[in-house]
């Protein structure tokens, strides 16, 4: 059981924020995290693609941060990507999401070696002159298209697809989705596909409960050919589970939910300024958040004996609701209104809990809250 701590928040958790997340670019990180967290809200409210959110990234340098250097880009490493990826979900957890998922297609036509196509793709991407983003949920954790989910089949030199991406951020702003389906015989394919290829369809945007802005969409395929120059891996059994697979939900996504839980802990250090009582809340989530942190920094570097992804999730996940739920309570009724970023941080959290969320961890947590204890 965690004890109680009472030390003074104003000169023993602070610190450890920036040291955590140190980094060459923090002060203007800093800023460009104030920015966005002005632009947040009234994206939020507006539902639509967020203009001035993502140029705000691309103004930065931030849509180069994951782009090798030899394209045009930053060539970033993971571990200070991270912190990047928590700072800007600090500010805007929709322009962090966003972001994900264009560097999740990055990464995916980075890891397929010297392939033309997918070299293109890159300089293209990295020229700011295209954007990328990935449809691969059906492949890992989404059953929401079931038996419609896309699915390929082999004619002569050619694969054609047939199905939806459920889940696809951004789509209707991208030059180039990165996917995959699965053949007649259990393998699977991961290809890049142009959004003006005959037969592909960008579906209205779902209304999600937050993140409305991420313009999140289904895209259909209806008799859609790739070739062979598309191919970025495959065919193989499993192709997810392989080196570079454009996954979407593993440290990343828990960097995330660090970064929006800092915004609300350090929204709730504010409060505590002129409210004593909160002062312990605030100390405690400020080392829950420390020891998370932590625990993704060691399992991103490999480290010994540290966390699985998923054992970090869970605990990103948790930290994240209880968190801005903790915010939105001591703002009371305030927080509650639309103008108030309470709320907004609340609502937002919930995507943890369901988006790219492993089933281990997410039975987990239905375990947790029901309160049921594991053995």
């Amino acid at each position: 059981m965690r004890q109680a701590n009472t030390m003074n928040p104003t000169t023993s958790t602070l610190p450890a924020w920036a040291e955590l997340l140190d980094d060459p670019a923090d002060s203007q990180l800093r800023q460009l995290t104030v920015r966005l967290a002005t632009l947040d809200g009234p994206a939020d409210e507006a539902g639509v693609w967020p203009i001035e959110l993502w140029g705000e990234l691309v103004a930065a340098g931030v849509s180069r941060w994951s782009i090798p250097a030899g394209h045009g880009g930053a060539g970033v490493a993971r571990a200070q990507l991270l912190a990047r990826y928590a700072r800007i979900a600090e500010g805007s957890l929709t322009a962090a999401f966003i972001l994900s998922q264009h560097d999740a297609g990055v990464r995916r036509l980075a890891a397929a070696g010297e392939r033309p196509t997918a070299r293109w793709w890159l300089d293209a991407i990295g020229a700011s002159l295209a954007f990328t983003t990935v449809g691969i949920s059906h492949l890992t954790t989404s059953k929401r298209a079931g038996a419609e989910a896309l699915h390929a089949e082999v004619e002569g030199e050619r694969f054609k697809l047939n199905g939806i991406m459920p889940w696809v951020t951004a789509a209707e702003r991208a030059d180039v989705f990165v996917s995959g389906a699965s053949l007649p015989d259990g393998r699977q394919i991961l290809f890049s596909l142009p959004f003006d290829r005959a037969g592909v369809s960008v579906r209205p945007p779902f209304p999600l409960a937050a993140l409305q802005a991420s313009c999140t969409a289904e895209v259909a395929c209806e008799n859609v050919y790739v070739a062979e120059n598309d191919l970025l891996a495959g065919p193989a059994e499993n192709v997810m589970t392989h080196p570079g697979a454009a996954g979407t939900g593993g440290i990343e996504t828990s960097a995330l939910a660090l970064g929006q839980a800092r915004a609300a802990i350090e929204a709730l250090w504010e409060e505590s300024l002129t409210r004593p009582e909160l002062a312990e809340p605030f100390v405690a989530l400020s080392l829950s958040w420390v020891e998370t942190w932590k625990a993704l920094a060691a399992t991103s570097e490999g480290t010994p004996n540290s966390p699985t992804a998923g054992q970090v999730r869970g605990e990103a996940n948790a930290l994240v609701l209880r968190a801005t739920q903790a915010y939105l309570t001591a703002r009371k009724g305030s927080g509650f209104l639309r103008s108030e970023p309470a709320q907004r941080w609340a609502r937002q959290a919930l995507f943890f809990l369901v988006w790219s969320c492993p089933s281990p961890v997410a039975n987990a947590t239905i375990r947790d809250l029901a309160g049921l204890c594991e053995a």
